[in-house]
């Protein structure tokens, strides 16, 4: 079977895509929880950390081309030990993927649609995700080059009416408690983009070296439309709307009112979220299929789909009893357990490559 490619515009978009995803909502009251007015900075800080990341991904798939994250596993670790390492992956990325489509389901649920059961919006959501799985990653790139363009004028849209309501003093003072809640908060925001995920998709790229740009590319974009977030949440809220909202993105946009004729369009947020969210869940789905693909040798993924839609699901319902207890989750467990899939494994085995390849030089 002809193995499947796609652009590096496509790449990019999808990049995006992932960085913004669910981070959009969610980002502003964790951050400003913890770096106060500083939050923006904080988020800048993260955008370092993901790019740096990003850099580790990158040489990861130079070492190894035309190897997707699971078989690069299994090059540097062994058949067996690399098959175990991809296992554990494959767990974080269900467990990943059930705790967003509950995010989603009680999103809309709690702020646009209440009388709606949350099980209701989250099967559906799910169901064009296993459509999508069937079509395969070059209609989701397809639909991600749709979307993009509408993606960035409802931003645009966005971002121009706040400006009437910004208060510059509310990000003042500036480093009021020193430089340690910035980095704490920068490094907590970091591990929400799970940007490893395009290291399943990067030998699908028709050109490598454009495909790296790209990579480095999208994710700075999305890191970027994040700290505006987080700067007009901060400039339009204040830091006790935005720490004390469960999303404040979504406060943020009920603001907008322009000479008491344009408002009420927060359903312009709204849109954004629901686009780059469907980015992001098809592609997680469509990196467990893959994953399950090389660590059991199967010619086709396709007879899974059901069954991981199914996991996904009763993961959605089991993980995100309320919102308290999934944040007290990532406060307390989360952030570790991102980390270590993120970047501690990935750099450690970058270091291991980079060692084999110099042995097998000498």
């Amino acid at each position: 079977m002809k193995t499947p490619s796609i652009t590096t515009v496509q790449f990019f978009i999808l990049t995006f895509g992932l960085t913004l995803g669910t981070s959009i909502l969610v980002t502003p009251s964790g951050l400003a929880g913890i770096a106060r007015e500083d939050a923006w900075i904080a988020d800048l800080l993260s955008t370092a950390i993901n790019l740096f990341m990003v850099c580790i991904y990158i040489v990861l798939a130079r070492l190894y081309p035309g190897s997707n994250l699971f078989e690069i596993f299994e090059n540097i670790l062994g058949k067996w030990c690399g098959k175990v390492l991809s296992l554990l992956y494959l767990f974080y990325i269900l467990i990943l993927t059930g705790t967003l489509l509950g995010n989603l389901g009680f999103f809309l649920t709690s702020e646009m649609m209440p009388e709606t059961p949350i099980e209701a919006t989250q099967i559906l959501f799910l169901i064009a995700a296993v459509v999508c799985a069937r079509l395969g990653i070059v209609v989701l790139a397809r639909v991600g080059e749709l979307v993009f363009p509408f993606i960035i004028v409802l931003f645009l849209v966005l971002v121009l009416t706040l400006i009437p309501q910004i208060h510059l003093d509310f990000i003042l003072p500036i480093f009021d408690d020193g430089i340690a809640p910035i980095i704490k908060a920068g490094s907590h925001a970091a591990v929400f983009q799970e940007l490893i995920i395009m290291m399943v998709f990067i030998p699908l790229v028709q050109e490598k070296k454009k495909g790296e740009r790209a990579f480095l590319g999208g994710a700075l974009l999305g890191e970027l439309f994040l700290t505006l977030l987080v700067l007009l949440s901060v400039l339009v809220l204040g830091i006790e709307q935005t720490e004390n909202n469960s999303f404040p993105a979504y406060a943020l946009a009920k603001t907008i009112n322009v000479g008491n004729f344009l408002q009420r369009v927060e359903g312009i947020l709204v849109m954004i979220w629901i686009l780059t969210f469907f980015i992001k869940i098809s592609l997680l789905f469509f990196s467990m299929l893959k994953g399950m693909r090389v660590v059991f040798g199967l010619k086709e993924e396709g007879a899974l789909i059901n069954t991981f839609s199914v996991l996904i699901i009763l993961v959605a319902w089991e993980t995100y009893i309320n919102s308290v207890y999934v944040g007290e989750i990532i406060q307390k467990v989360w952030f570790s357990y991102a980390l270590l899939h993120l970047i501690v494994v990935p750099f450690l085995l970058c270091l291991t490559g980079l060692i084999k390849r110099k042995l097998l030089r000498k």
